[in-house]
């Protein structure tokens, strides 16, 4: 399945920034330059995630895995082009998973392990999967049941350390993949190549601004060529050893960590859900030079005094950050410790601005200003800069904005941009896309007052809480409430919070004569399946919701309703 028109693969193609290689290609070759260097590192915890004791694997093994997974993934039916919803929590298995995929063209929707009842329904409802591949346990929660629950019938599930009760046992079964059409890790397989370069490769989830998450199609191509913005901007090297703490379901692990592991030929440090001192434990005894972490988090290991002194830090070089403004304090205090803070700021749509040390060297600036790719005027070394069109444009008028200090809204164009949602209309597409093919991110930027060259992030156009690095849907909790019964109307908004970046608060109209309480507002969303992390932590009660003249929440003004209520 194409992503893009021919029109545009043959002009990426022309100008180098698109190729044929696939995820697959990129491992293999990897893995025969170095068949006995480490490649994959499960979490250190991983027994008490799903059961089983944590592996490390070199490449050639690595290499054998992810052949007897596309055996067994062929063994059960599946072909390319059919689409299959993947929960798995980060293991070197997820890895197996997604390069398996990548060789037979078979398209993986990953999900987070959060993912409960409603969310499960809304993508088999949207992607309609052959199956879904899970891992049996996840904690204390049995993540291949509740798949099975949605899938009934309709689709296979692929239960990773287990099987029974209508579950295929996965991981038997790739123990047993059939071998007879030749032998597996780097001498050969028992499949053939099937997928390409310009095949849709993954199909992620946005935090859904319009109430649902929508799914983003990606191609191999869409995905490595953003591997540079991140590369290029965290100065990664051959052979780097990388930490990855954030879910293998979305840009930040995907676009940042996998594809920066795959063309560093380095080794995959795996962690997540996020645990800070098995964080710190990985970063020493696994000698990580990099790695990415949400910005509360680098601030408060540097303000509990002598915490970090525990730890012996000194190959680690670079941290990744993002997903929330950066503090001057944060960024040059991990300077003062000879690591570098690098800006990122990117999403599952595309956008890739990085603002690493060699573009911005001052780390001060670092923190707030991102290099402005494709100003004409602007000389930056990121491939990026050659590669992606930005341009500011007015939220009133939708002119483009050439002054600096004005706000408006960033637009994006270039080879790292998807095509449009899953299942987009020609109309939804006119919507997401201006006339001339940019991207309408929702996010609001101005050029720098003191440098053209750069842009100044200045908050989210779009309804998005982020909390602990996790971006969640506004609407989506909005819509859910709206079915409460003692609720008149009910918004939710995020707090700002010095540890998590945003809490999530929600703002209640009870019904006339009714009364209502947190605790009542948090069982009816349970009572909808929704995954924890997305459920409001406090509660304002208000008369009426603040709306502007078009009758939007105005959810600025909630943050500060709820200031002057602590207040």
């Amino acid at each position: 399945m194409k992503l893009a028109p021919p029109k545009k693969i043959a002009e990426y193609r022309k100008k180098g920034w698109w190729g044929d290689d696939t995820f697959y290609d990129v491992f293999l070759r990897a893995a025969t330059k170095q068949p006995q260097a480490l490649a994959a590192i499960d979490p250190p915890d991983r027994e008490a995630l799903t059961g089983h004791a944590p592996r490390r694997l070199v490449w050639a093994d690595l290499a054998d895995e992810v052949e007897r997974t596309a055996a067994a993934l062929a063994d059960q039916g599946l072909v390319k082009g059919d689409r299959v919803v993947m929960q798995m929590p980060n293991v070197v298995d997820t890895l197996s998973i997604y390069l398996a995929c990548a060789k037979l063209g078979i398209i993986l929707s990953p999900v987070p392990v959060q993912y409960s009842g409603h969310e499960l329904r809304h993508a088999m409802s949207s992607v309609r999967p052959s199956a879904f591949i899970v891992s049996k346990m996840f904690k204390d929660r049995e993540l291949a049941r509740g798949c099975k629950a949605v899938a009934g019938d309709r689709a296979k599930v692929l239960s990773m350390d287990g099987g029974g009760e209508g579950l295929v046992d996965f991981s038997e079964a790739i123990k047993r993949a059939n071998t007879r059409k030749g032998p597996f890790g780097l001498g050969g397989s028992a499949t053939r190549q099937k997928g390409e370069a310009d095949d849709c490769f993954t199909i992620c989830w946005t935090s859904g601004t319009t109430g649902v998450p929508k799914g983003v199609p990606r191609s191999h191509n869409h995905w490595l060529a953003i591997g540079p913005a991140t590369y290029h901007g965290m100065a990664i090297e051959p052979h780097d050893v990388l930490l990855n703490p954030f879910p293998m379901t979305n840009m930040a692990a995907i676009g940042g960590m996998f594809v920066s592991w795959l063309l560093s030929e380095g080794t995959l440090v795996l962690h997540h859900p996020f645990d800070l001192p098995v964080f710190l434990q990985q970063l020493v005894t696994e000698k990580v030079t990099a790695t990415i972490a949400p910005p509360a988090v680098l601030t408060m290991l540097l303000k509990q005094e002598g915490l970090l002194d525990q730890f012996d830090l000194s190959r680690l070089r670079v941290i990744g950050s993002g997903s929330a403004p950066l503090s001057e304090f944060m960024v040059t205090g991990w300077k003062k410790r000879g690591v570098e803070i690098v800006n990122l700021f990117g999403s599952n749509e595309g956008i890739s601005l990085c603002s690493g040390p060699e573009d911005v060297p001052d780390s001060s600036l670092r923190a707030t200003a991102f290099p402005r790719f494709g100003h004409r005027h602007a000389n930056f070394s990121n491939p990026m800069h050659a590669r992606l069109a930005t341009k500011l444009v007015s939220i009133e008028t939708g002119k483009e904005i050439t002054a600096p200090g004005e706000d408006g809204e960033l637009l994006v164009r270039g080879p790292s941009v998807f095509e449009g949602y899953w299942a987009s209309t020609a109309a939804d597409l006119k919507e997401v896309f201006d006339a001339d093919g940019y991207f309408r991110t929702g996010d609001l930027f101005q050029i720098s007052p003191d440098d053209e060259n750069f842009l100044l992030f200045r908050g989210r156009a779009k309804d998005i809480i982020i909390r602990g690095g996790v971006n969640i849907s506004a609407a989506e909790l909005d819509t859910l409430l709206e079915g409460h019964p003692k609720l008149a109307e009910a918004a939710v908004f995020g707090m700002p919070d010095d540890v998590m970046g945003e809490r999530i608060w929600v703002a209640a109209v009870p019904k006339e004569g009714e009364t209502i309480t947190l605790e009542e507002i948090i069982a009816f969303l349970k009572s909808k399946e929704i995954a924890n992390f997305k459920l409001p932590e406090q509660m304002i009660l208000v008369e009426a919701l603040p709306r502007n003249p078009l009758n939007k929440v105005l959810r600025w003004r909630l943050v500060e309703m709820a200031k002057e209520k602590q207040a």
